[in-house]
C-alpha cells in the first residue's frame, strides 16, 4: 500500500495557500456583513445591539485607522503562516490505507478483549475505522488546537493587562474601542497581534498535528469566531453565540471599565476565567451597573445642590466634576491598572477645580490643584460641601443594561 498525494480542494490553488488566504477573506466578508447591518439599522435587529449606535463616539480611534491597523496585522499573520505552512513546498503525503489498517487492528483487538469480536462483522469494523480516522481523529486534533489557543491567549491577555508597561505601550490600543464592532476584532498593536494571534494559532496548528486542511478549517473558524465576538450584537439566533459562552456579550463586559480585569478568555471557551476567578457574568455586570447608576444619581443630585452658579464679577461660574472615564482604558494613562484601582489613579490625575471659585479667599486657576491663585476679596463665596465633593474622586464608568437596546452608557 503506497502513500498517496492528497489532491488540493481547489484545482487552481494549493491547500497551503488557501489556508492563509481563506481566513483573510472570512474576516472581511463577515466584518462587512455586520457593518452593513449596523449601517442599515434594521428595526428588528436594533433591539439586539449591545450598545446604542451613538455610543460609538466614545471610541478613541476612527474606523479608517482601525482598518489600516488590521491590514498590517493580517500582513504579519500571512508572513508567519507562509513560514509555518507554505515554506515547506513538499507535497502533503498521507498513507490513509495504512492508518485505516491500524484503526481496524485496534478496534478488532478491543472487541476481542471484550469478547465481542464474533458479533461484529469485518464490514462494521471497517466502517468504524473510517469514522475513527477521518472524523474522530480530525475533531480531536481540532479541539486540541482550540484548547491550546484558548490557554495561550488567556495567559498572554492577562499578562498584557497586569504588566503596566505591556498595557500602556501595546494592549491599550485594543481598548480604544469601548463599543466593539466587527472590524475591530484584529485591531491590535502589531507586536501584540503577532504574539497573541499569529504565533498562538501557528503553535496550535503545529502542536495538534493537523494537516493543511485542518489548518484551513481551524484558521478560518478562529477568525470567524473572533469577528463574531466583537460584532456588537447579542443575537439569540446566532449559533456561534449560543454554542459558545465566550461570545460578543461576554467579551463586551471586558471592554467596559468595570470589567476590564475580568473575562480575559478568548476566543472559544471560558474555562480559565472560571478556574482562576476572573469570570464575570452578565447578571453580575448588571448588578454593578445598577449600583453605579444609583451612585451616579446620588452624586448628580449632590452636585446640583452644591454647585449652583456663583456670581463672580460679571460672569457666572459653575462647578465641574472630573470624569474618570477621560483617562482610563485607551490612552495608556491607566498603565495596566484598571478603574478598580482608585489610589494609583488618584496619584496620576490631579483633581480639577473650577476657576474663580473660592474656598478660603483665593481663586484657583481652573484645572490642577497646583494652579496659581489670586484673591477675590469680598466677592468670594464659600460653597458648603463643595470642597469635599471635589476632593472625592468621581468615577463615571460606562456599561450597558440588558434588555431592549441592550446597552446604555452611564
Amino acid at each position: 500500500m503506497a502513500p498517496t498525494v492528497q489532491a488540493p480542494l481547489l484545482s487552481f490553488i494549493s491547500d497551503q495557500s488557501l489556508a492563509l488566504l481563506l481566513p483573510v477573506i472570512v474576516y472581511w466578508v463577515y466584518s462587512l456583513f455586520f457593518h452593513w447591518i449596523s449601517v442599515q439599522e434594521f428595526p428588528w435587529l436594533e433591539k439586539y445591539r449591545i450598545h446604542d449606535k451613538e455610543e460609538e463616539t466614545r471610541n478613541r480611534v476612527s474606523l479608517p485607522d482601525v482598518i489600516k491597523a488590521v491590514i498590517v496585522q493580517q500582513a504579519l499573520q500571512t508572513a508567519l503562516g507562509f513560514i509555518v505552512v507554505v515554506a515547506d513546498d513538499s507535497e502533503m503525503i498521507f498513507d490513509d490505507e495504512l492508518s485505516l489498517a491500524k484503526y481496524q487492528m485496534w478496534i478488532a483487538s478491543a472487541l476481542s478483549l471484550a469478547g465481542l469480536q464474533s458479533t461484529v462483522s469485518p464490514a462494521t469494523i471497517a466502517t468504524l475505522a473510517n469514522v475513527g480516522y477521518f472524523y474522530v481523529e480530525s475533531l480531536a486534533r481540532f479541539f486540541v488546537a482550540m484548547a491550546f489557543l484558548d490557554t495561550w491567549q488567556y495567559f498572554l491577555h492577562r499578562l498584557f493587562h497586569n504588566v503596566p508597561y505591556l498595557y500602556k505601550h501595546f494592549h491599550s490600543r485594543h481598548h480604544r474601542l469601548y463599543v466593539t464592532y466587527s472590524f475591530g476584532a484584529l485591531y491590535n498593536h502589531p507586536f501584540e497581534g503577532f504574539l497573541m494571534d499569529s504565533v498562538g494559532a501557528s503553535l496550535a496548528f503545529l502542536i495538534s498535528g493537523m494537516g493543511n486542511r485542518g489548518a484551513l478549517a481551524f484558521f478560518s473558524f478562529s477568525t470567524l469566531k473572533t469577528v463574531d465576538d466583537h460584532c456588537g450584537y447579542n443575537l439569540p439566533f446566532n449559533p456561534l453565540q449560543r454554542l459558545f459562552w465566550n461570545n460578543a456579550d461576554y467579551h463586551d463586559i471586558h471592554h467596559q471599565n468595570f470589567g476590564i480585569k475580568s473575562n480575559f478568555s478568548q476566543p472559544f471557551g471560558t474555562i480559565w476565567d472560571h478556574v482562576l476567578g476572573t469570570h464575570m457574568s452578565r447578571e453580575e455586570a448588571n448588578q454593578i451597573i445598577k449600583m453605579k447608576e444609583e451612585r451616579k444619581a446620588t452624586r448628580l443630585a449632590a452636585a446640583a445642590k452644591s454647585s449652583a452658579p456663583v456670581a463672580v464679577g460679571p460672569s457666572v461660574k459653575s462647578a465641574s466634576v472630573y470624569n474618570k472615564d477621560d483617562d482610563v482604558h485607551s490612552s495608556g494613562n491607566n498603565s495596566g491598572n484598571d478603574s478598580h484601582e482608585e489610589a494609583d489613579e488618584e496619584k496620576r490625575s490631579p483633581v480639577r477645580r473650577p476657576s474663580a471659585v473660592s474656598f478660603d479667599g483665593n481663586t484657583t486657576g481652573g484645572g490642577s490643584t497646583n494652579a496659581s491663585q489670586g484673591h477675590l476679596g469680598s466677592s468670594s463665596v464659600e460653597i458648603p460641601g463643595f470642597r469635599e465633593l471635589l476632593s472625592t474622586r468621581v468615577r463615571v464608568d460606562n456599561g450597558f443594561v440588558s434588555g431592549k437596546g441592550q446597552g446604555k452608557a452611564l
